[in-house]
């Protein structure tokens, strides 16, 4: 096979290929995407659950009863622990943000690879037709030629410049 016939075939399977990783990493990219979303999620219910716990800190202080030292120091250490984990759940919001746009990325930099192949088939299928158009003119042409009547090509004489002497 020459290898005008068999570049198209690499081409294809070039564009199958790139196709399929494009699908993966779209995939991806989505379940990545829907992981952000639950970890914005979680930030915000800490951050809710923190705001309750103020709330209901300021409840108390602005209470008749006192505060007992043992309450105001669980108090204290229940709200560092919410604290830490809103650090820990927006660090790992953060991260899943990133892998996200990253993949977002892969995804645009497979489509443009997609893209780029497509746009080469495209144009060796339309050199193709391009050529094949031309192989038929030219057999057409040939054939109007066989066909076309032949005449006898009659000998002129050539003329005689030594008449003269």
């Amino acid at each position: 096979m020459s290898s005008e016939k068999r570049r198209p075939d690499r081409l294809e399977a070039l564009e199958r290929w790139q196709s399929s990783e494009l699908e993966e990493a779209r995939v991806n990219m989505s379940q990545l995407h829907a992981a952000a979303a639950d970890k914005q999620a979680a930030v915000e219910r800490i951050e809710g659950a923190i705001e309750d716990f103020h709330s209901l800190v300021r409840q108390q202080a602005l209470g008749s009863a006192p505060l007992h030292a043992e309450t105001l120091l669980r108090m204290s250490a229940f709200n560092n622990y919410q604290q830490q984990q809103l650090q820990s759940a927006r660090e790992s919001q953060q991260q899943a943000a990133q892998q996200a746009d990253d993949a977002r990325r892969t995804v645009l930099r497979l489509f443009e690879q997609v893209s780029v192949v497509q746009r080469l088939m495209d144009r060796r299928r339309e050199m193709a037709g391009k050529q094949e158009q031309r192989l038929l003119q030219k057999q057409l042409d040939e054939g109007a030629l066989s066909r076309a009547p032949q005449t006898q090509n009659e000998t002129i004489p050539a003329e005689d410049t030594t008449h003269g002497r």
